[in-house]
């Protein structure tokens, strides 16, 4: 027997699934509730889910191309956060501070902290305190379904 000990950096258990894979299970596992949220609130939801997914995106292509670092909108993280903010806004809230909070998310959160797996927040909530902080009485206000 060898008595040899061999020293390796984390992650010690390896799978086969990319990041890209992972990011789509939990979309699908995140469609009910967006359909739920739909369904309760209208197209104004559905509309506040498109606008932060896709400033989401967007968001991170920018940085990422001004940061001249690889693109990484494929991996679908970002979609993910994106999704995770809409499923966490008021659906009455304007758009304009949903993209606000999209941008913070990513930009803030994610990016300049190195990226995913690097931030030290999850960026979705971290951006919905951003626009508890700043936008109080817009945060809070409740339309019934």
């Amino acid at each position: 027997m060898e008595n040899t000990l061999f020293v390796n950096s984390s992650p010690h258990i390896r799978s086969e699934v990319t990041t890209q894979r992972l990011m789509q299970d939990v979309i699908i596992a995140l469609i009910p509730a967006a359909f739920a949220g739909v369904y309760f609130f209208g197209l104004r939801a559905a509309l506040l889910i498109a606008v932060t997914v896709i400033s989401s995106v967007g968001s991170e292509f920018l940085i990422r191309k001004a940061l001249k670092r690889d693109n990484t909108i494929k991996d679908l993280s970002a979609a993910v956060t994106g999704l995770i903010l809409a499923l966490n806004l008021p659906p009455e809230l304007p758009l304009w501070m949903a993209v606000i909070g999209s941008f913070f998310a990513i930009v803030i959160v994610k990016q300049l902290f190195g990226g995913l797996g690097y931030n030290f927040l999850n960026p979705a909530l971290a951006a919905r305190a951003f626009l508890i902080v700043s936008y109080g009485a817009r945060m809070t206000t409740w339309k019934p379904p």
